[in-house]
């Protein structure tokens, strides 16, 4: 009898510390991190866009509003903009709005002509520019379209 009950003991004392080492457990690492966090890309997108964009608010601001860049990363966009001119003479202002995707930058562009307080709108047709080897040197090849067919 003194045998079984060294052992019954044994047994509780071993599950007092399963015990602890759940409370232990618990008590550090409460649950289980969370997923939610951002991908290291998506943090470089992010950092990126903002030191963009605080570099376009610069160069905005000493410009004197002639010249504006905005950057979108996530969604791959770019705005940019120059402006010039006083609104009673003479006034010229281009905007474009590029989207970057699959290699390739597409683009918006918009002029803004005021000649004697008389405005011009343009809107021109989407260009795409893409990067190009020519016997070993690099460049942009800049894509019209004449005609743009969509099926």
């Amino acid at each position: 009898m003194r045998r079984g009950g060294i052992a019954l003991l044994l047994v509780l004392a071993g599950m007092g510390t399963a015990s602890a080492d759940v409370d232990l457990y618990d008590r550090l690492w409460p649950e289980a991190p969370a997923s939610g966090r951002l991908t290291m890309s998506q943090q470089l997108t992010d950092y990126f866009t903002e030191l963009g964009n605080t570099l376009g608010q610069h160069v905005d601001l000493l410009s004197a509003d002639m010249i504006g860049m905005r950057f979108d990363g996530r969604r791959r966009k770019a705005y940019v903009r120059v402006g010039m001119g006083d609104e009673q003479y003479l006034t010229l202002r281009i905007a474009s709005d590029v989207q970057f995707s699959q290699g390739a930058a597409r683009i918006n562009t918009r002029v803004d002509l005021t000649v004697a307080g008389r405005g011009l709108h343009l809107e021109l047709p989407e260009v795409e520019m893409v990067p190009t080897e020519f016997h070993g040197d690099r460049g942009v090849a800049v894509r019209l379209p004449i005609f743009k067919r969509t099926f």
